[in-house]
């Protein structure tokens, strides 16, 4: 037996609740497989490793020189 309710039946503030709420879930999924969609961009796209790469660089480059400014 399966159960589905009409989304147009629904009163407003339900809706809004339930649009807010399947956001915030795949909000919470993109964010949590960040890093295995990175990882496997990385294994089979040469150019976005690269691109990984340069950015690590700059951000280490970058937070070295902020490091050395207040010293």
């Amino acid at each position: 037996m399966t159960f589905m309710i009409e989304f147009n039946s629904l009163p407003l503030l339900s809706k809004i609740i339930l649009v807010i709420g399947f956001t915030l879930g795949t909000i919470s999924l993109i964010i949590f497989l960040r890093y295995p969609i990175m990882l496997i961009l990385m294994k089979y796209n040469p150019k976005y490793r690269e691109f990984i790469k340069k950015s690590l660089v700059q951000k280490k480059l970058k937070n070295s020189s902020i490091k050395h400014k207040y010293k």
